[in-house]
């Protein structure tokens, strides 16, 4: 899968050494595993994480590209999770995630044309785009709301090692009725 738009690029994940050494740089960054995985991840769990996903036919994983130049990671796929009242009208809804890794493209609205570019394609496939960040993650949410999300709900739950968080839902629909 490719998504084009000017000087970003979409592109499928590569089963290769190099594409994994690269992620594996890039979650050494606080700025990434804090809101991805909590912890760094050693590079035998990227690999095995991201190969996984490659073979998950449910999850489709992005390598994103500024100027031909790989900057990040973003993976897309259908909301499974709990169907609040606020979404039971929406059939199809698809949810993502993504960090930039490289840091010097950090707050230069990278983030916010990727963000529009993956939910102007998710919106071929649904009707609504459910985001979960993280409420500290003031970054993300800024981007989020730039970008059109709204939040409609808070809730508190466990991240990946275990420690209490609170995070938002944010949605944005097809026809703009969040």
């Amino acid at each position: 899968m490719i998504i084009e738009d000017n000087n970003i690029k979409l592109r499928s994940l590569v089963d290769s050494e190099k594409e994994y050494k690269r992620i594996h740089k890039w979650c050494q960054e606080k700025d990434v595993y804090e809101w991805f995985e909590q912890r760094i991840l050693s590079y035998d769990e990227i690999v095995a994480k991201y190969k996984n996903k490659l073979y998950n036919t449910n999850q489709e994983v992005l390598i994103i590209e500024y100027n031909n130049k790989p900057i990040g990671l973003l993976q897309f796929y259908k909301y499974d999770g709990e169907i609040y009242s606020f979404i039971k009208e929406y059939e199809d809804i698809y949810t993502f995630d993504m960090f930039i890794g490289e840091k010097e493209l950090y707050s230069k609205g990278l983030g916010n044309r990727i963000m529009n570019i993956i939910t102007d394609h998710l919106f071929k496939k649904c009707d609504l785009i459910l985001l979960t960040p993280c409420k500290r993650n003031i970054r993300c949410i800024k981007c989020c709301i730039k970008s059109g999300y709204k939040v409609v709900h808070e809730y508190k739950t466990k991240d990946t090692i275990g420690n209490d968080e609170e995070y938002y839902v944010m949605i944005r629909s097809k026809n703009g009725n969040n």
